[in-house]
């Protein structure tokens, strides 16, 4: 059940990129992270509700708020800027660097240790979804040149990712509980994004844009990212960090599906996307085998 948890989040994570890139095309000035992780803190909020709290852990919690900012505020802001300027099947594409983040992480504070077959598995899973992202680095769309620096910041989601699941899996080994920690996450990075905001000086006109005529692309792009974090937190609580990140790398995958039937245009079907989508899937049954 870990293995289907961490793969359907890697797809609702997608479908959010592909609602948020829709979106972003009526709204310059906004990349839809405010709306979307509203929406986020809401839902979760109101699931919360209805599930028992564990025993209280300072140290679990504060955990489960580092993740949360870090992965909201660094990786999906990061990553939906990413959406914007280079497109969202090769800004999802950038996140098979994650595990290698989660990887490393999970090493150093969790103790977990990487079988061979799960080290073969991903490093089919890394090499596939790297050998894409070479074959598609010259823009979104056929003839578009794309600066250095929006690979950049598209760069910054896998890091921030990666040491986001780190965290969370830590703090869901003494505060269990998969929905309250991925309401706690939310709510605490969105608490974050308004103070920024705020010394900004730019909450008022955020909350008057965003409510003043509401974008549903982002509504939709927030239930979609509420249903991946709640696969995400149930993927964490049955395995570890790395083997989390490396079934969500296959965003890029889905993103490419998604993007040929929702942005027509943007992708086009090949041999790069046949052989990455081969690889991938043999990556992930050898993960599954462990």
């Amino acid at each position: 059940m870990g293995i289907f948890f961490g793969l359907f989040g890697a797809l609702c994570f997608s479908l959010t990129s592909v609602l948020v890139r829709i979106g972003q095309r009526t709204r310059p000035n906004d990349d839809g992270v405010f709306m979307s992780v509203l929406v986020n803190v809401v839902l979760l909020g109101a699931v919360a509700l209805f599930v028992d709290w564990p025993a209280w852990d300072t140290g679990g919690i504060i955990s489960l708020i580092a993740g949360g900012v870090i992965g909201t505020v660094g990786g999906r802001t990061a990553l939906l800027r990413g959406v914007r300027l280079i497109g969202p099947s090769r800004s999802n594409a950038f996140l098979t660097a994650a595990p290698v983040v989660a990887a490393f992480g999970g090493w150093m504070a969790l103790g977990e240790t990487l079988a061979p077959i799960e080290i073969l598995g991903a490093a089919m899973v890394i090499g596939a979804l790297l050998y894409l992202v070479n074959a598609r680095s010259r823009g979104s769309l056929i003839g578009e040149s794309v600066p250095l620096r929006h690979y950049l910041i598209a760069a910054g989601a896998p890091l921030s990712f990666g040491m986001a699941f780190v965290f969370r899996k830590w703090g869901l080994q003494f505060f269990p509980s998969s929905v309250l920690g991925a309401w706690i996450g939310a709510a605490s990075a969105y608490l974050v994004m308004l103070g920024i905001d705020a010394a900004r000086g730019i909450l008022g006109e955020r909350v008057r844009s965003n409510f003043g005529s509401v974008s549903w692309w982002f509504v939709g792009a927030g239930l979609s990212t509420s249903a991946a974090l709640l696969s995400q937190f149930r993927a964490l609580s049955l395995l570890e960090a790395w083997v989390v990140g490396i079934l969500q790398s296959t965003q890029g995958i889905w993103t490419i599906g998604l993007s040929l039937v929702f942005l027509k245009g943007d992708e086009r079907i090949d041999r790069t996307l046949v052989t990455t989508v081969l690889l991938v899937a043999a990556g992930v049954i050898l993960i599954s085998v462990q």
